[in-house]
């Protein structure tokens, strides 16, 4: 039997001091996009917004349906609209936030995380990955594979000739 542990780096933020200016940028768009999501059953609001390896901005809400499951959350909208209208374009970051206030930020779902690091695989490069619920701390992870660091890959299922 083998003992092993794993530790997961991220920075955490009491408030907007010390982030850059790009940075704090996101998170404003994402804030401000929240009115956009279209959640009455659980009013749980969720933002995200890409930022792409050319600058471009791409936004996404939470979008639910009464016939559950057949809503999305905000970061898969968010993701599939930015690889859909960018496709040969590396998603840079991602900022999620949601109108929760809580001590700290409320993480993707683990459909999300998959999808997020799907994306992060197959781009062969890291996406930073910001949080921010209301009035909760900031918290900017360096990759995807720190919220999924034994992450489920596709190639297992592709068939090897």
């Amino acid at each position: 039997m083998n003992k092993k542990s794993l530790n997961i780096e991220f920075i955490e933020y009491d408030s907007t001091n010390g982030i850059d200016e790009d940075l704090l940028g996101l998170i404003d768009q994402a804030e401000g996009n929240l009115h956009n999501a279209y959640a009455p059953y659980s009013n749980f609001k969720v933002s995200a917004v890409c930022k792409m390896a050319n600058g471009e901005i791409v936004s996404g809400t939470n979008q639910e349906n009464g016939a559950y499951p057949s809503g999305l959350c905000a970061e898969r909208v968010a993701v599939f609209a930015a690889k859909s209208e960018f496709p040969n374009q590396n998603i840079d970051k991602i900022v999620i936030t949601t109108e929760h206030s809580s001590e700290q930020p409320v993480s993707p779902c683990g459909a999300c995380r998959q999808v997020l690091i799907e994306y992060e695989t197959t781009q062969n490069q890291s996406i930073e990955l910001i949080l921010k619920s209301g009035d909760s701390k900031i918290w900017h992870f360096k990759s995807i594979k720190d919220l999924l660091p034994f992450a489920f890959d596709g190639a297992s299922i592709l068939k090897k000739d």
